[in-house]
């Protein structure tokens, strides 16, 4: 038999003519599987540390596990819907543990896709190759932390294979391959809206080459999920995606375009959208900024090599097929070994943390937030929430719509102050660790000295801020008792109108001291019998509540342009503010009461004549 192939290169490429070598290459996808669950125990037990986006994934695993029913985490940024962060990633992540999950994730990835590229045997003449080389991708991911999107990979994978891979003799039965596909699509969109608007990218391809029910199968279910999530926890923010960042997505997307066989129609269109949305991210703020690079960076290596066969060796596309691999890892490695160098804490993290926070504790540092100076780790973002509410936390999206003076260059003394009462802060720590690119100006400024801080305290890892004459968390006959990451309990001295410095959501509501929530005003059984119509119209009568446990309405924005949430109470008390999974969302006001609390409208004041 010959040694060469139909594409006149060495079917052997790495010379293993041995029987395990013939073994490997007749079995990739228990190779790829093997290797990756090898690999991946390797990175828990070398490179899993705790910052980076391991910090961010640490804190929602945690806040899942110890509030599961609470649809708004008031520890970051004044309040975050964790669905705007992935809906079923936490929760999954809080059960496996965050780096078990990350295990799982990329063996099984490793095997699906190996399983993809096997049955596409007419089109990838050496599986085991490119599916080694997707191997290498998925490790570099776990390298960079990314659990929560390694888990959308997982479940995209499993739909791109339940539409590449469908059993020939079940060939006629579509609706069972949409069964299985559209299910999987949407819980990879509800892990990690990244890998949802990947499987977008192939479904897009698809329904350009002219294949409709995979196109359905992989890109309705992603959509439904997104709109879903959108419309229900509504989140704001960019994601910002540079020059720099842009142009090597790019560049191998247009790479593996014109490179691969000509004949690999789904491949080439799925190519030139992916280098289309790519230039559009750059082009458009948007919330997916950078991330849209993680598609190249996992399969392009495995797309390139799949490639090679099919060229004459040492051709002159040959060499070009072989040169974009190469490049293409070497960029890849790079921004890894950069992850873990930029994202690696400082142990003080984890063995020397206790002496602040148990001086923030005595501070009763838990009746405001509290600003620690982002390290480039971002573990900051996982080791206080337990403790004390934060100003900030890790999501680049949230902190430049909310925080943006960290970012324009319009961060001053005085723009820092505005910010600190904007936000509630009564103390600031500043770590002794290396500040994020968001925190670098902020970290100078610090240690310059400020007249509104006064250092209480410090050791050679933190130096502890108190904030002079700082804003409180709520306005009006109030006082703050408690903000913890899931409710903020507040002692109201006598009815009337409290502006709570949280962001409003439609999930906030009030509960009890038992954690059951509270019943909204109700219409009065009077009212009811009027049957009033609620417009105060002339001839008709107002519609009457009874306010009887208090209710919570949208605040109108502020000259920072900041919509904060009002609690409207009846009488003095303990009121707590939480946010629960339910339907109807929160403890809404009625537009009846929020009228009378408001008083009628100014009118306009008569022209100077």
């Amino acid at each position: 038999m010959s040694a060469e192939g139909s594409g006149g290169v060495p079917e052997d490429p790495g010379g293993i003519r041995t029987r395990g070598g013939r073994w490997a290459l007749r079995h990739p996808v228990a190779v790829a599987t093997v290797l990756a669950a090898v690999l991946h125990v390797v990175w828990f037990f070398s490179f899993a540390n705790s910052g980076g986006d391991l910090a961010a994934q640490d804190a929602w695993a945690e806040f899942v596990g110890r509030h599961p029913d609470s649809a708004y985490n008031l520890a970051w940024y004044g309040g975050m819907h964790p669905v705007s962060y992935s809906v079923v990633s936490p929760y999954l992540m809080h059960v496996l543990g965050v780096r078990t999950t990350m295990m799982i994730a990329g063996t099984v990835s490793a095997g699906l896709l190996a399983l993809v590229l096997t049955r596409c045997r007419g089109a990838v003449r050496e599986p085991l190759w490119p599916a080694l080389a997707g191997v290498f991708g998925l490790l570099c991911n776990a390298l960079s932390g990314r659990v929560t999107f390694g888990l959308g990979v997982m479940f995209a994978l499993g739909a791109v294979a339940a539409v590449f891979c469908w059993p020939r003799k079940w060939a006629e039965r579509r609706w069972a391959k949409a069964a299985v596909a559209a299910p999987l699509a949407g819980l990879a969109t509800a892990s990690s809206p990244v890998a949802g608007l990947f499987l977008g990218v192939i479904a897009a391809a698809l329904f350009l080459s002219g294949r409709r029910p995979g196109a359905y199968a992989l890109g309705l279910a992603p959509v439904v999920v997104v709109g879903l999530s959108a419309w229900l926890f509504p989140f704001s923010g960019t994601q910002p995606m540079k020059l720099g960042s842009a142009w090597l997505p790019f560049m191998f997307a247009l790479l593996i375009f014109f490179l691969v066989p000509k004949r690999w129609k789904t491949v080439r269109i799925a190519a030139a959208v992916y280098a289309f949305g790519t230039f559009l991210t750059w082009a458009i703020d948007s919330q997916v900024g950078s991330n849209v690079t993680r598609l190249v960076m996992l399969f392009g290596g495995a797309v390139l090599l799949a490639a090679l066969p099919y060229e004459v060796p040492r051709s002159r596309r040959w060499y070009a097929v072989l040169l974009a691999f190469v490049g293409l890892n070497a960029w890849i490695t790079t921004n890894s070994v950069t992850d873990i160098v930029r994202t690696t804490p400082l142990a003080a993290w984890s063995r020397e943390l206790a002496p602040l926070v148990d001086q923030l504790q005595k501070a009763g540092a838990d009746r405001g937030r509290v600003e620690v100076v982002p390290a480039s780790s971002h573990r900051e973002s996982s080791a206080f929430p337990s403790y004390v509410n934060l100003a900030r936390g890790w999501n680049r999206q949230a902190d430049l719509e909310r925080n943006p003076l960290f970012y324009d260059d319009t961060l001053t003394a005085d723009s820092y102050r505005t910010w600190l009462d904007r936000w509630a802060v009564h103390y600031v720590v500043l770590p002794a660790d290396k500040p994020d690119s968001g925190g670098k100006d902020e970290a100078k400024l610090v240690r310059a000295g400020l007249p509104y801080l006064q250092q209480v305290w410090g050791d050679k890892n933190w130096q502890l801020f108190k904030v002079h004459e700082p804003t409180n968390l709520v306005s009006g006959p109030a006082t703050v008792v408690r903000a913890g990451a899931d409710q903020l309990v507040i002692d109201v001295r006598q009815a009337g109108r409290v502006l709570v410095k949280i962001p409003h959501s439609p999930w906030l509501g009030l509960v009890d001291g038992a954690g059951k929530a509270v019943a909204p005003p109700q219409e009065t059984s009077a009212s009811k019998a009027r049957g009033g119509d609620g417009d105060g119209a002339a001839g008709s009568s107002r519609k009457e509540f009874a306010n009887t446990a208090g209710c919570l309405f949208k605040a109108a924005p502020d000259d920072e342009g900041d919509v904060w949430t009002e609690l409207l109470v009846p009488a003095p008390g303990v009121y707590r503010v939480a946010a629960k999974y339910q339907l109807p969302r929160g403890t809404p006001c009625p537009e009846e009461l929020i009228r009378q609390a408001l008083g009628p409208p100014l009118r306009p004041a008569a022209p100077v004549r």
